[in-house]
């Protein structure tokens, strides 16, 4: 481990002092729930698999405990990322994570169309502003190419593009040889608009043509940005807007260096939250393949709930722990991982999410909060 990497930040210090001089291991927010003070551990790279983990300097297992901020991640950036350093600096200091995933609007990047591939200076800027605020707190950067919310563009289908390879020339460019910064090369792949075929493991592994667009299977955009000289740890997400990795032992991603597969559990009324389902899903390759839970999202929605969410919520993080798993949870927002505006005010499970669309009622941030405290402290 880098010594530099022992303690997250100055923040993070002056929250565990003040904590021991008052007699007590956390800070208190405003609606009464503990925030973690106490220094948290970090895993810098370079990263390595090991059969079916990933291992950090010094081979120490890494696991992500971490934050999802989205402020770069749609077309409305120029709103919403001005608070993202807020949230990366929470992450370290009261959520007790060694890892940020920052999500990026690979159009706000690159501009609209097919071939678009023009690079917005400025918003290369933040991109970079925000990589080193997370560097500086001691945390690992995932950096996710986004494009949902690119209405006319061939990638808002679901699968990458030519442009997709772009974005991550881009990257490569700054961050190849960081090897505290993690690719997540596509978030949520997923049936094309216009294509159920691509919503098959074949298609989601090796590409093809539909519809006058060519779209790039995740074998080789995963090659493609090594033979760019990349040497990072990337996260590689599961067909079916990441909502499963149900085949992932027999169509692996090969060739390409140290990578881990990645799911963004789903909510919805018809999905269960049991361990059966669980399993199905991913739990039973977890014990072969390294495997993360890259986007955690808890709110309440027609598209996002929980049967028994008191209950069902505490046994999926057990879940996730006897596997080896981690979590990167979605995010520190009014109503979903915190209470209010104070960053380290987690939400507190009261009920079922109801499966409406009556507004954001309960949250599973003081369960994260613990959990991350648990297991990375």
């Amino acid at each position: 481990m880098k010594l530099a990497r022992l303690v997250t930040s100055a923040v993070v210090l002056a929250a565990a002092v003040a904590a021991v001089v008052a007699g007590d291991a956390r800070v208190i927010g405003a609606s009464g729930q503990p925030a973690i003070a106490a220094p948290c551990r970090h895993i810098g790279g370079p990263f390595h698999r090991h059969k079916n983990m990933i291992t950090g300097a010094g081979g120490q297992r890494y696991i992500p405990y971490g934050i999802v901020v989205t402020g770069l991640g749609s077309p409305r950036w120029k709103a919403n990322s001005p608070g993202d350093d807020a949230e990366i600096d929470a992450a370290a200091a009261s959520w007790c994570s060694n890892t940020v995933r920052l999500q990026i609007f690979q159009f706000a990047l690159l501009g609209p169309g097919k071939t678009g591939v023009t690079v917005n200076k400025t918003f290369l800027g933040l991109i970079e502003g925000e990589v080193t605020t997370a560097l500086n707190a001691g945390l690992d950067v995932v950096i996710n190419d986004q494009t949902e919310g690119g209405s006319g563009n061939p990638t808002s289908l679901g699968m990458p593009t030519a442009q997709t390879k772009a974005f991550w020339k881009v990257m490569s460019g700054l961050y190849a040889k960081n090897p505290d910064v993690i690719f997540d090369l596509f978030n949520e792949p997923r049936r094309a608009k216009f294509a159920t075929e691509a919503a098959t493991w074949k298609f989601w592994k090796h590409g093809g043509n539909y519809h006058g667009y060519h779209f790039i299977g995740l074998q080789p955009l995963a090659r493609y940005i090594r033979g760019l000289g990349a040497k990072n740890l990337f996260w590689i997400e599961g067909p079916h807007t990441a909502g499963t990795l149900d085949q992932v032992l027999s169509h692996q991603i090969t060739r390409a260096g140290p990578l881990e597969y990645a799911i963004n559990h789903p909510g919805g009324v018809n999905v269960r939250h049991d361990s059966s389902d669980w399993y199905t899903r991913f739990g039973y390759a977890a014990g072969k393949v390294p495997m993360t839970d890259a986007e955690w999202t808890n709110y309440s929605s027609t598209r996002s709930c929980w049967a028994n969410a008191p209950k069902s919520v505490p046994a999926f993080l057990s879940y996730l722990a006897r596997k080896g798993m981690g979590l990167t949870a979605w995010t520190l927002t009014p109503g979903v991982l915190v209470a209010s505006a104070d960053l380290a005010d987690p939400t507190v499970i009261k009920s079922d999410w109801a499966c409406t669309n009556s507004g954001l009622n309960e949250g599973a941030g003081t369960a994260i909060m613990k959990w991350f405290e648990q297991h990375n402290s």
